[in-house]
């Protein structure tokens, strides 16, 4: 077999998630390793990039979001309330373990999918006079984090709620929602009156998080090329309120 043939088979069989690097990814193989990590930040540096509004919490919000379920935000609460403070979270774990958290497949090292969340921190611990106060890491395009760890859900809905009725308008949800404003409004507006009430738009569950996936046109996990618009234009109003509040109710 020719060098050429050999090199062929060699990147069509190989992972595509393996083939992907990041700046955190230091020997280039597209894996993150325990030593890579453990090089760069310290578990008390991991909390604080995530700690996005700086009051030395986290909340089960972000919890969901770094991991897919809350076992270890009420694994970590020793105290029983709405938060975790760091010195619960370093008395309860290491940064192995944080590491270790995300290594679904256990394999010991973290792909693309598994690192997503790894690289968050990394960018934002290495970004961290970033222009944009939405686009924490200076990335160009918004992730899920960024948004549940700026605002909360009510905070959108106040934000939208231009003439402070308590009812959101087609016009009002398309400032954020664009394309998505027609599939939002026959989800949630539940008696067909052509406005969605506060009450409605939090049926069905919907939360902020679901807000992102709508969004999220191209199903790439973040919001960019325009899909982000109209985030940026609710965080200025939530800005101008005075709000940009802890992210316990997203």
């Amino acid at each position: 077999m020719t060098p050429f043939i050999l090199l062929f088979v060699a990147l069509a069989t190989a992972s595509p998630a393996k083939r992907q690097t990041t700046a955190l990814d230091a020997d280039g193989d597209g894996l993150i390793s325990f030593p890579e990590v453990s090089a760069t930040m310290t578990l008390h540096e991991a909390l604080t990039a995530l700690d996005r509004d700086g009051d030395g919490f986290i909340y089960l919000a972000q919890i969901i979001e770094l991991w897919g379920i809350g076992d270890k935000f009420y694994e970590l609460n020793t105290d029983g309330d709405d938060h975790l403070t760091f010195h619960e979270i370093e008395q309860g774990m290491t940064l192995q373990d944080f590491y270790e958290a995300f290594d679904f497949n256990g394999d010991g090292a973290l792909d693309v999918a598994e690192a997503y969340q790894m690289n968050f921190i990394y960018d934002t611990l290495n970004n961290p006079s970033a222009d944009n106060p939405l686009d924490s890491n200076g990335d160009g395009k918004i992730s899920r984090l960024e948004v549940l760890s700026h605002m909360t859900y009510d905070e959108v809905l106040n934000a939208l709620d231009t003439d402070g009725n308590q009812t959101l308008t087609a016009e009002e949800l398309n400032v954020l929602l664009g394309a998505a404003t027609a599939q939002y409004m026959d989800e949630q507006d539940n008696n067909d009156d052509g406005v969605v009430d506060f009450d409605e738009a939090k049926s069905h569950r919907m939360n902020l998080r679901k807000i992102f996936r709508l969004l999220d046109f191209d199903d790439s996990n973040y919001l960019e090329n325009g899909e982000e618009s109209g985030f940026y234009v609710v965080w200025d109003a939530i800005l101008l309120a005075g709000g940009g509040t802890n992210p316990n109710e997203n």
